[in-house]
């Protein structure tokens, strides 16, 4: 067997596994996810301030509407007020008048909580809409980094399949066979190197006896590990 060609072979497509495994392990990527993550809570607090704002705006709006409805039902009261002669009937109504503008003032408290309410979302919301920029630049940075770390991935795969074919036409159809057998069994190392007494594939090393047998092997043919079965390559 083409030992150098199966090692080259090899090398090539363990060196396509690893970009394949280094893609969604980039700290590029996952700095991006961070600054994505952190200008979407970033909306959210803005969104959370807005609805803030709305509802003391819609609290607002219903007491003075509320306060429009009791102003006129006073003026009704008081204008009937002044036609009135028995005195129980005054009475009541000026009970009738006190009733309301209790009502009246409580709206007015809850009004002035509201516009309280209301200038504080405001407040928050401005200083949130002061922050975002920079949290968008920030995304928008480490979007240029992930750009650019996939892109030396790419041309590093791309580098690699380019040559793989070369390094095929090394091989015959047979030795090719038998390389992806072998790779699809041993988890992707098919051909490992042996380094003094220790095989790459399953890092481990061999005892005299095994480093006997591999020497042993016949010419045209490669040894196997007598760890893990991968075929060694001195």
């Amino acid at each position: 067997m083409n030992a150098a060609a199966l090692l080259a072979l090899q090398d090539i497509d363990s060196a396509l596994t690893t970009i394949a495994n280094k893609r969604p392990r980039l700290p590029e990527l996952a700095a991006h996810k961070a600054a994505l993550a952190a200008v979407a809570a970033h909306r959210e607090r803005m969104a959370a301030a807005q609805a803030r704002i709305d509802a003391a705006a819609a609290s607002i709006e219903a007491a003075e509407h509320a306060s429009a409805d009791i102003t006129t039902k006073r003026s009704r009261l008081e204008a009937q007020l002044k036609t009135v002669i028995a005195p129980r009937e005054a009475e009541a109504l000026m009970s009738q008048i006190a009733t309301l503008n209790a009502q009246r003032d409580e709206l007015d408290v809850q009004e002035l909580e509201a516009l309280d309410e209301q200038a504080a979302g405001e407040g928050e919301l401005a200083e949130l809409s002061a922050a975002l920029p920079a949290l968008e630049t920030a995304a928008a940075a480490t979007e240029a980094e992930l750009t650019r770390a996939t892109a030396e991935l790419d041309a590093e795969d791309a580098d690699l399949h380019a040559r793989r074919p070369v390094a095929v036409a090394e091989l015959t159809a047979e030795e090719v066979g038998a390389y992806d057998r072998a790779r699809q069994h041993f988890d992707g190392v098919a051909v490992a190197r042996l380094d003094g007494h220790r095989c790459h594939g399953c890092h481990l090393d061999l005892s005299p006896a095994e480093m006997d047998v591999v020497k042993g092997t016949p010419a045209g043919q490669l040894p196997e590990c007598p760890q893990c079965g991968r075929y060694l390559v001195r």
